[in-house]
């Protein structure tokens, strides 16, 4: 084995170069002590030094900082050098090998170490324009940049603006117009926003000069003009930030499928703190985007009309969603809560990454997604008594008439791969299997058959549903899916509901249970 000789030395300012006829090091100077280096010196297996062709000796000089300090390393031919000093990022130190004909065993014994010298990460600050709501719906800013009236705020300039508020409920708006090359970020501070007319946060593409009039006016032909301004690629980047510590409120009464948030931009909600949209009519969504929507660290609450009373879950009607996007939801960190009458997610695609999801609708979907559904991690949990927990329209190909279970194309899929997963409701898009790195098993209530009949019809008449050691459901469904790494790939579960039982059929990644009914219903 070989042995390495090890120096410690003080550093004073510079490095000093060093020599080891008589393997010692000695520091120069007076200078402020910034940290500490270990000098390790290579030898073979017979106690002797690795040299380079010079004569020179191979030696690691590793750096253990104080404070700020500079990276020095003793390059083969010994001599050193000096990386400059720096506060806002890692540096890993390495020697350069000298050549050295070793091979096999020898030459893995040695490889010297590597170490890293980590000093304090520094973010710049970042300078904001401050907004402040005040009394009787004004508002103070003194930067040009920000057009201020009764009730309203509009910002048409790139930049990062800090909204504050001296009154406890600011009834107004708040407009962002960029054009689709520029981006802004606002920070909303513990900010409480009513309005009973219109949306409170509306982020235009002032790049499409398509009127928009209904955001001014109800209008049947709303979602039309909505879905042409979604179909342009190209959009601004704003990012609504809702900093640790904080909570911000925003409420509208208004009955208007714009939402209380609408979107024209590649969004962004981010943050530590925690924002609520809450609508109080039922024909109004909380969120209503044209662009793709991410999802990060913060706590996000989206409620509609109808949703506090969790008894009448089944009773309540309406159309107002959580989120309403013609793009990509991304759930990336944080959580996100919906309590809906309507979809609590309708979008094109819902990915989610980490974090966690709690989707809850009264009379529709919990979500509803064009194209895919991706979870790869997280805790995600949808509950939808009245329709589908989980559903994929590619795939289940309700709206355009197509045999169900064709998929369009492949990106078109409802794949689990990660993270803790459950469904109960009325309906769910089969889990894809084979697109699926996680195993899932779905419970189906199916009624009893008849003669030949087959048993796969499926029962109105819901039932709590338990997976035999694994989860049950907490509501009352006829759909039941349960997926997490506790789930092995073709092991035989058994299901139970209303004292019936049944086993796993597994397809893939994918198990299906069908557990008959006790009526025909």
């Amino acid at each position: 084995m070989i042995n390495k000789k090890l120096i410690s030395v003080l550093l004073c300012g510079a490095l000093l170069v060093c020599t080891f006829s008589a393997c010692s090091a000695v520091p120069s100077g007076n200078t402020e002590e910034t940290g500490t280096t270990t000098i390790e010196v290579v030898t073979n297996t017979d106690g002797s030094a690795v040299t380079t062709p010079d004569g020179s000796a191979v030696t690691e000089i590793v750096t253990e900082a104080a404070s700020e300090a500079s990276t020095d390393v003793t390059s083969v031919t010994g001599e050193t050098t000096t990386a400059p000093s720096t506060s806002a990022s890692s540096v890993k130190l390495e020697s350069t090998s000298a050549p050295n004909k070793q091979t096999g065993n020898n030459k893995k014994k040695n490889k010297k170490k590597k170490n890293n010298t980590t000093t304090t990460t520094t973010e710049p600050e970042i300078t904001y324009i401050d907004i402040v709501l005040q009394k009787n719906r004004k508002a103070k800013c003194s930067s040009p940049n920000v057009m201020l009236s009764t009730g309203e705020v509009l910002i048409e300039k790139p930049g990062d603006y800090r909204i504050t508020s001296t009154t406890d409920d600011w009834h107004g708006k708040i407009i962002v117009k960029l054009k689709n090359s520029e981006k802004a970020e606002l920070r909303f501070e513990n900010v409480k926003i009513t309005n009973n007319s219109r949306s409170i946060i509306e982020l235009i593409d002032k790049s499409i000069t398509t009127s928009r009039s209904f955001l001014e006016t109800e209008s049947e032909t709303a979602s039309d003009e909505i879905k042409d301004i979604s179909d342009n690629d190209l959009a601004p980047n704003v990012q609504l930030s809702f900093p640790e510590g904080t909570k911000s409120y925003f409420q509208t009464s208004a009955n208007s499928v714009t939402g209380v948030l609408y979107n024209e931009s590649k969004l962004t909600i981010k943050g530590h703190g925690s924002a609520t949209f809450a609508s109080i009519k039922a024909a109004n969504n909380c969120i209503c985007s044209t662009k793709s929507i991410k999802i990060r660290n913060l706590s996000l609450n989206l409620t509609t009309a109808q949703n506090e009373n969790t008894s009448t879950m089944a009773s309540a009607t309406g159309s107002a969603r959580g989120i309403f996007s013609y793009s990509k939801v991304t759930l990336e960190s944080g959580s996100l809560y919906a309590k809906t009458n309507g979809d609590a997610l309708r979008c094109d695609e819902f990915i989610a990454e980490s974090g966690s999801a709690s989707l809850t609708s009264s009379a529709c979907d919990a979500i509803d997604a064009d194209d895919a559904i991706v979870i790869n991690g997280g805790t995600i949990t949808c509950t939808a008594l009245e329709k589908a927990c989980f559903k994929v329209r590619r795939i289940n190909n309700t709206e355009i008439g197509a045999p169900k279970g064709c998929v369009r194309t492949a990106a078109d899929t409802f794949a689990i791969n990660g993270g803790t997963v459950r469904g109960e409701g009325k309906r769910i898009t089969t889990v894809q299997g084979s697109a699926s790195k996680q195993p899932s098993i779905t419970c189906k209530i199916v009624k009893p058959s008849r003669g030949t009949e087959a048993a796969a019809l499926e029962s109105k008449v819901p039932a709590i549903i338990e997976i035999k050691g694994v989860k049950k459901s907490s509501n009352k469904c006829t759909k039941f899916l349960y997926s997490s790494s506790g789930i092995t790939k073709n092991k035989e579960y058994e299901a139970t509901a209303n004292g019936k039982k049944a086993k796993t059929a597994w397809k893939g990644s994918a198990a299906v249970i069908d557990i008959e009914s006790t009526n025909n219903r």
